[in-house]
Order: structure tokens, then C-alpha cells, then sequence
């Protein structure tokens, strides 16, 4: 056997047992014509393979109104270019949603195309989004309740240790609202399209501040007008409200000050969130920073700092954190709108 019989050998045994449905095509007057097809395609799209052979690809499972985008990906094939796209395509169960990749070969004479069916996943996904909508209803709700008994025994009841269980069910049954609140932000980021567009400081930490000021007695100061735009997907005001929250929530007096500042150093703008607590936790900055990844064992205490992260790197940022006389600070640097 010689060698390039060996290697059309492997090629067609690895052809024929993918998992994923495979077509070879070639182009004829612009048309994408099928070649050959493997067992897995057969079976994905209900179609006779002896049958398939010279005839359009396109009409056997493109949808008519996928046709426009169907034409596009053969343009690039056409031109040496591979694609990777989520697409619609009629199947044996009907239309369903798919992982399409093109791979173009001889110039773009020739071609592959492979599909791998993502109903499953898709279906999952939806599910498990709407379970995460409902528990953190369910979960508001019922926060609700233990805070207002929380409260009602605190002002009911003289033994002062009863009163002290009282406060900690309530200071418990805010954290849960916080958390509630955080891993709702975390979801709305991760879904967002990042396309970044220029965004005003002031507006963004003015926003946050009063979000969290809802809730505290903390002296906030801000010093931000003189910072030019900065490039964001419009979530920055959650990640500032968070190191905001996270300054309050750790600080060492009743009454905090936190100051937000801004500068501009050229390429970046550094906003900074300066506080006058014990400082962070060395497996919260390193979470924060990136040093360490969250795992179940290793998370830290809230979701705050990685909503924080996720949203900065994201807009392409970065952060950092330094121990400072008497506090902490947290810089965020973004690019600037220019």
C-alpha cells in the first residue's frame, strides 16, 4: 500500500465515524454540489446518500429565508475562507439549530462542511434559564419574610441574646439578597454583547453610588468629571457599585469613607476605588486580580469582585489592587475614547 493510499485510507475511516455530520461539495455555476456525505449526515437530515450525489446542497436543507446567509457563507468558501456559525437548517426532526463549519480546499474549488446539532444544548440552556429567574424569585421572596420577622423580633424581644440571634437572622437573610442581586448582575453581563461604545464617567459613578447609598450610611466622595470617556459595553456601573459595596461592607467604622477617583494616563484611564478597611482578603484580591480562578472550594464570599473582573477584562481592562496607609484601593483601567 503506499503511502498516499494510507493516508486516503485514514482519511475516509475518520470520514465515515465522525459523530458530526459531514458533506464534501464542490462548486459548480456558484452552487455548492455534493460529492460525497457520511453516515452521521445521512442520519441528521433523513436523506438518501446514492441519491444525494451531483445534486444542490442548499435546496436539500437550507430554509428559504436562511437562503441569504447560506449564499454568503459559499462566498467565502468560494474565496478560500473557512466559516464557523450558529445556523437553522432543515433536519429529519425539522428545522433545528446547528454548529456549522466550512472548510474550503482546492482554492475554493471543493469544500467540507460540518454540522453538529445544539438542540440538546440550546434546550438546556433555556431551561436552566428560566429555573434561575424562578429560584431567585422564589429566593427574594422568601429573604423578604425572614427580614421583616428578623426585624419584628428585634424590636419584640428584651433578652439581648435573643435580640443578637434576631440581628444575625437578619444580617444573614441580607447577605442572601445581596448574593441574589449579584448573581443576577453576573448573568445579565456574561449575556451582553460586549461591543464597547464611549462612556461618561460621571453619569456611570454617579449611577452607583446612589444604588448603593440606597442602602448605607457610608460617606462616598467622587472625583471624576475631568476623566475623558472611557470604552465600556455598559455594565460598568455595576462593577463600580460592587467595589463600592465591597469598601462599605468591609470597612472597620460605622460610617466608611470611600472616595472614587479618576486619571488619565494616555492610553488608559485609571478609575480607583480607595477605602479605609482592613484591606482585602489575600483570596479575594487574588480572585479579583485573576491570580486564582473560583472553584467550589475556593470562591470567596460573595460574587462581587468577579462580577468585577468579568466586566472590566471584557472591556479589555484590567485591575489591580494595593494595600494602602490605613485602607485599600482597587484601580480599574480602561481604554479611553478618543
Amino acid at each position: 500500500m503506499s503511502v498516499s493510499e494510507s493516508g486516503a485510507e485514514r482519511f475516509r475511516h475518520l470520514f465515515e465515524n465522525v459523530q458530526d455530520a459531514v458533506v464534501e461539495f464542490e462548486f459548480e455555476d456558484e452552487e455548492p454540489v455534493i460529492r460525497t456525505v457520511n453516515d452521521a449526515f445521512r442520519s441528521l437530515f433523513g436523506l438518501d446518500g446514492e441519491k444525494l450525489v451531483g445534486t444542490s446542497l442548499n435546496d436539500h436543507i437550507v430554509p428559504n429565508d436562511q437562503r441569504a446567509q447560506s449564499d454568503r457563507f459559499d462566498r467565502r468558501t468560494a474565496a478560500g475562507k473557512s466559516n464557523y456559525a450558529i445556523v437553522d437548517r432543515r433536519t429529519e426532526d425539522g428545522v433545528q439549530t446547528l454548529l456549522y463549519r466550512g472548510i474550503p480546499y482546492r482554492d475554493g474549488e471543493r469544500g467540507f462542511a460540518i454540522y453538529t446539532d445544539l438542540t440538546d444544548e440550546i434546550r438546556q440552556e433555556r431551561e436552566l434559564a428560566v429555573l434561575n429567574r424562578v429560584l431567585r424569585y422564589n429566593l427574594s421572596s422568601e429573604v423578604g419574610e425572614l427580614t421583616d420577622h428578623a426585624e419584628r423580633l428585634i424590636d419584640g424581644v428584651e433578652d439581648p441574646e435573643l435580640a443578637a440571634s434576631a440581628e444575625a437572622v437578619r444580617e444573614s437573610a441580607l447577605v442572601l439578597e445581596r448574593m441574589s442581586k449579584e448573581a443576577r448582575d453576573v448573568e445579565r453581563a456574561l449575556a451582553a454583547d460586549p461591543d464597547l461604545e464611549a462612556t461618561t464617567l460621571d453619569d456611570v459613578v454617579a449611577d452607583a453610588v446612589a444604588d448603593v447609598q440606597l442602602v448605607s450610611h457610608a460617606d462616598v466622595s467622587v472625583d471624576v468629571a475631568d476623566a475623558p470617556d472611557v470604552m465600556t459595553g455598559g455594565h460598568l456601573d455595576r462593577a463600580v457599585a460592587a467595589l463600592v459595596d465591597n469598601a462599605i461592607r468591609y470597612a472597620d467604622t460605622p460610617s466608611p469613607n470611600v472616595r472614587v477617583t479618576a486619571a488619565d494616563h494616555g492610553d488608559r484611564v485609571a478609575l480607583r476605588v480607595r477605602d479605609e478597611g482592613p484591606g482585602l482578603p489575600e483570596q479575594e484580591r487574588r480572585l479579583l486580580t485573576g491570580e486564582m480562578r473560583p472553584t467550589p472550594l475556593d470562591h470567596g464570599s460573595g460574587l462581587g469582585l468577579w462580577l468585577v473582573r468579568w466586566i472590566v477584562t471584557a472591556y479589555d481592562g484590567t485591575v489591580s489592587y494595593e494595600e494602602t496607609e490605613g485602607g485599600g484601593e482597587i484601580t480599574i483601567e480602561l481604554r479611553p475614547a478618543r
